[in-house]
């Protein structure tokens, strides 16, 4: 099955690809998304973990994988490790989302490990990836035989749109239809 990474700095438009290509979509969509939940005084940004589609995102220490600035790093990697891994595993019969694979995770071996095995493992998978930042995770990633990766450029959004909606498509019809992918 086909795994799809979109590659990407900052607002290259890698979540808004996957909410556009995921809006019509009747299949079972899980997985996470990061979400960066405003600065702080001191300069910081506070980076949370939700499961994918979550209505509501509630600021809570379970869910809060780190905090940044343009300089330093404060990374909870059992955040990842915990939450991160479980919304990866045990699904079936739908599309797995990841938004985003970053340079936060890159310590967090279970996290690491389970997003590997899920890019070689039977689901379909959307996926954002950071670039920018090197880390030998992220190079196993990008570099894994089953993915293919797009790079983002917001001036060819609506062209890459066009390229990958079928393929979404074609993901939705067959996992409505019960057909293993």
């Amino acid at each position: 099955m086909e795994k799809i990474l979109l590659l990407g700095r900052r607002r290259s438009g890698r979540s808004s690809m996957i909410r556009a290509l995921l809006r019509d979509v009747e299949a079972p969509v899980f997985g996470y998304e990061t979400v960066t939940m405003g600065t702080r005084a001191d300069g910081y940004h506070e980076i949370y973990l939700y499961p994918y589609g979550l209505a509501q995102h509630e600021k809570r220490e379970e869910n809060h994988v780190g905090d940044c600035n343009t300089r330093k790093r404060v990374i909870h990697e059992q955040v990842f490790d915990t939450l991160g891994a479980s919304c990866l595993t045990g699904k079936e019969g739908g599309i797995l989302v990841m938004d985003e694979i970053g340079f936060m995770e890159s310590e967090a071996a279970v996290f690491c490990r389970t997003v590997l095995d899920c890019l070689g493992g039977p689901l379909p998978v959307l996926a954002a990836v950071r670039t920018g930042i090197e880390t030998p995770f992220l190079h196993q990633v990008a570099e894994h035989p089953d993915v293919r990766c797009i790079e983002m450029d917001p001036a060819r959004f609506d062209e890459i749109y066009r390229n990958l909606r079928p393929v979404v498509q074609s993901w939705n019809s067959r996992l409505r239809r019960g057909e293993s992918l």
